[in-house]
């Protein structure tokens, strides 16, 4: 039993955390939120989601009392679903739920990091239910105060969406070259224009997104404004480093300075004050901190989770090391990864670590085929466009494809649908400048196992 001094001291301390929410929000609020919070929350608060899956939404319902509650609307039959992460605190938070007024069980969190899923109660008819969870158990001590953080509440057997696309742009190097070129700005709006018919949900690109850089940094600038629509529509997306966003290419696209490139490879201030993690909107965690060189961002879609992994050109060791943490940390999420060179146009995987660190076969040694949830990697740098398919040590399947292109009369982008109930992908390429197709690219493949 707490002491009431103690009550009244957190008490305070929440009422303050709820006004400092508030106020960040109030801040920092993109014009296009994210959707919004699911949850009603008394003698609580919504905050910033801390456990993985993040909710679409971005926060989660906090409840740190037996007072605190959150509250719902949802849709369906079956039993009542919650996702939730706890804090421990001699023993992890205990939540019961009320459906229509009536309590119907309750569970324990026992996780820090991953929400749910956790069902709770019988199951109960088609209908449109009001759902309460509260927080029974609280405790708190000097050294710990346990809490428990609601991502979502959901019926078993909600009906999900089972199709979606995400997009991969090629190198767009010759679409930077001039202010008047609108090739780049034509595919990131035809994109944007096309979300709801695509069910697009992410968009990703292989790098070389300039040519090189100048002393007024126009390509960037060009690329920079190619980008906003994305980032107004709310989609996230992530740009791989590729050799030419660096300060190893210089003006022309040869080295810069050719007694230093395999330092300078490694130089993207540029590249980073232009990009950034707040503006990809989906980062979920980065190798440097300040630096999108190495990061991985997450998203839900097709009732799975996804995790985009998008690594630095021929990697050092200490990246690819820092990936495999990822990965592992992540076992149902199907991943993606994306790096500006991994296969040619032959669909071989290239074997040179050029003036980087290290290899393509070094990374599908090390990381991609080592991991069971690791299912698509995309590339660019060389050739035009191809495909490969690997398996892993765990006997899955890994697909590899390829879009460079360095076109000069239009706007490749690659398409990728997934249907995670069919268990198959479709894959096709697509010039929205002047409506070219290139059907010898299509590509549709089955059984692909989907990560649940």
């Amino acid at each position: 039993m707490e002491e009431p001094t103690m009550r009244v001291s957190r008490t305070r301390l929440a009422f303050a955390m709820v006004i400092a929410s508030v106020l960040s929000t109030a801040v920092t609020a993109p014009a296009h939120a994210a959707e919004p919070p699911q949850f009603t929350v008394v003698n609580g608060a919504l905050r910033t989601a801390t456990g993985m899956p993040k909710p679409a939404s971005g926060v989660h319902a906090s409840l740190w009392g037996n007072t605190s509650y959150a509250t719902t609307m949802i849709t369906g039959s079956g039993r009542v679903q919650i996702g939730a992460i706890g804090d421990n605190c001699q023993g992890w938070p205990t939540v019961q739920v009320t459906v229509d007024g009536t309590v119907v069980g309750s569970t324990t969190i026992v996780s820090a990091t991953q929400y749910g899923t956790y069902p709770v109660g019988p199951a109960l008819a088609a209908g449109t239910h009001a759902v309460k969870i509260q927080f029974v158990n609280d405790f708190s001590s000097s050294a710990c105060d346990r809490n428990v953080h609601i991502s979502y509440a959901k019926m078993e057997n909600v009906v999900t969406d089972t199709k979606f696309t995400f997009a991969v742009m090629p190198d767009t190097q010759q679409e930077v070259l001039n202010a008047s070129d609108t090739r780049f700005l034509n595919r990131t709006n035809w994109l944007v224009n096309n979300r709801s018919a695509l069910d697009l949900r992410f968009v990703a690109s292989s790098g070389d997104v300039v040519n090189w850089d100048t002393p007024d940094h126009s390509q960037y600038v060009v690329a920079r404004n190619a980008m906003r629509p994305v980032e107004t529509a709310g989609i996230p997306y992530s740009l791989a480093i590729g050799n030419h966003d660096t300060q190893a290419t210089g003006v022309g696209g040869s080295a810069r300075d050719p007694a230093h490139t395999r330092e300078l490879v490694r130089d993207t201030t540029v590249f980073n004050s232009y990009f950034t993690a707040g503006q990809y909107r989906a980062v979920s965690g980065q190798f440097e901190a300040g630096k999108v060189d190495n990061n991985y961002s997450t998203f839900s879609a097709g009732g799975a989770q996804w995790l985009v992994l998008t690594l630095e050109l021929w990697p050092r060791v200490e990246a690819v090391n820092w990936a495999k943490n990822v990965v592992a940390a992540n076992p149902h999420s199907n991943v993606i990864v994306v790096t500006h060179d991994f296969i040619d146009g032959n669909g071989n995987i290239e074997q040179s670590a050029s003036y980087g660190a290290t290899s393509p076969q070094y990374l599908f040694d090390n990381l991609i085929k080592q991991y069971a949830n690791i299912r698509f990697v995309f590339s660019g740098h060389v050739g035009v466009a191809g495909s490969r398919v690997d398996t892993g040590v765990h006997g899955n399947k890994i697909y590899s494809f390829l879009q460079t292109f360095h076109s000069n009369t239009t706007n490749p982008v690659r398409l990728v649908e997934i249907d995670t109930a069919a268990e198959s992908l479709h894959t096709w390429i697509y010039g929205p400048f002047n409506n070219q197709t290139f059907t010898e690219y299509d590509r549709t493949i089955s059984g692909i196992g989907v990560v649940r």
